[in-house]
């Protein structure tokens, strides 16, 4: 079989249960694991992340949506060469990666039309699903359950310890810094599952914008800096369009210096990372009970 994989997620979750030498094209944003980079890049974005600033990326990204615009370029002549009898593509967000209907748009325009499989999960538990649907898709259902009955081993070790902790701090996860966003699909529900609380999350529901001075009137006691897509050395770089806003200084995850630059892509995509995310936050939100996190995945920003 030979699989085109559209969306980074999906890319990790096709080699986690075995097919990754049967992947031959990938999105620019399928980075992970190292093998998938000698695949050709059929999907790139339009809009160009490097150049621009956090404000910059938002006002281009409402821009395609004003026009009604795709947010990727697909290389149909490419993906045509690529020849691939399957396609997986997503439903989450076309800020992230090509969005189904501009697949099913190209697949329509190839002389042997692929399966199109599109995985979408908005909450943490549809991981699993995800995981179970690639697996009946490409004939590896047995990878898939070994895969899926790994992670839950190690969710389940997580939630006994968590099960333990007398208190749970606020957390604010900072998915955008100009403008201030919230997380939302499953990333709250991996606070809770972490020992924190998260006032600001939207469980199942895309991130949304949130008004500095409800920041500062919930007053977190953590902070984790996660711009989705951005390196820890990016978000280092982009800490000043917090640390100066009035009162930034008065916040309590401030002034205990719980303010981390995270890895990014440990939370961001529904994969089988998840779970190396979920212990993060456990590590840093309840720090008795957990290790202390590698300097790859978290770094204090104070």
């Amino acid at each position: 079989m030979r699989i085109c994989s559209f969306f980074s997620s999906a890319t990790e979750l096709l080699y986690a249960i075995g097919c990754g030498r049967s992947v031959v094209g990938r999105s620019e944003r399928c980075d992970y694991p190292d093998g998938a980079l000698s695949k050709p890049i059929v999907v790139r974005s339009r809009i160009p992340s490097e150049r621009l600033s956090s404000k910059g990326i938002d006002e281009a990204v409402q821009e395609l949506r004003r026009k009604g615009e795709h947010h990727y370029r697909i290389d149909l002549p490419l993906l045509k060469r690529l020849q691939p009898d399957l396609v997986v593509t997503q439903e989450l967000c076309n800020v992230c990666a090509a969005s189904h209907p501009e697949v099913v748009e190209a697949i329509r325009q190839l002389p042997r039309r692929p399966k199109a499989v599109s995985i979408c999960a908005r909450r943490f538990e549809e991981l699993f699903d995800s995981i179970e649907t690639l697996g009946a898709a490409t004939g590896r259902e047995k990878g898939a359950s070994v895969l899926v009955g790994r992670l839950r081993k190690e969710l389940e070790e997580i939630r006994r310890r968590v099960e333990r902790v007398r208190h749970r701090p606020r957390v604010w996860c900072a998915e955008w810094l100009d403008p201030l966003l919230a997380a939302g699909h499953w990333i709250p529900e991996m606070v809770s599952m972490a020992g924190g609380e998260d006032p600001f999350g939207r469980v199942g529901e895309d991130s949304g914008r949130i008004d500095w001075q409800e920041v500062r009137r919930v007053d977190p006691e953590v902070i984790l800096v996660m711009p989705c897509s951005f390196t820890m050395g990016r978000t280092r770089k982009e800490i000043h369009l917090l640390s100066r806003l009035p009162g930034w200084e008065r916040l309590s995850a401030v002034k205990a210096k719980r303010v981390y630059a995270v890895e990014t892509s440990l939370f961001h995509r529904p994969g089988p990372r998840l779970v190396k995310g979920l212990r993060l936050m456990a590590s840093l939100f309840q720090p008795d009970l957990f290790p202390v996190p590698p300097a790859s995945q978290a770094r204090p920003l104070l």
